[in-house]
């Protein structure tokens, strides 16, 4: 299996997580604290991912293996996480666990969640071929949890 197949294989077990998680059905005796709170998880997650995907540009590809006319994006959100988009649907989809009162679909996130972490680690081994500057970005920017203690 070469690098594209793999990296199909992976979009496909994503997105099968995420529709196992958005078509669960809710349970019917939600408090509706847990629909707001969850409701605004996914907002927020939405800002991440639609950041993330801005911020890409023609970089852009849900395949992990990098584009070839493809550059390396510092900025922006990328300035603050590595990989805005992952954390954006990790944030998405534990909106939609909450607020679906169901807690036995936190199995299914921690499966998703699983799933990004191996992708992401992938990922970021073929950036490192790909890109000069990727190890020194890497030493700078965190991962997936923004650092939210500026330096001097």
């Amino acid at each position: 299996m070469d690098d594209l197949q793999k990296g199909r294989m992976l979009v496909f077990l994503q997105f099968g997580l995420i529709i196992i998680l958005a078509m669960y059905p809710d349970s019917t005796t939600v408090d509706s604290r847990l629909n707001i709170l969850g409701t605004v998880f996914v907002a927020i997650g939405l800002i991440l991912l639609f950041a993330g995907f801005r911020g890409l540009g023609k970089s852009l590809t849900a395949n992990p293996v990098p584009n070839q006319d493809g550059v390396l994006v510092t900025t922006g959100i990328y300035g603050l996480v590595r990989h805005p988009v992952y954390l954006g649907l990790l944030i998405i989809t534990f909106g939609l666990v909450v607020s679906s009162g169901v807690w036995a679909q936190i199995v299914v996130w921690l499966a998703l969640a699983m799933l990004l972490v191996y992708k992401m680690r992938w990922e970021e081994v073929l950036l490192l071929a790909k890109y000069k500057g990727y190890a020194e970005y890497m030493n700078k920017v965190p991962a997936i949890i923004p650092n939210l203690k500026r330096s001097k």
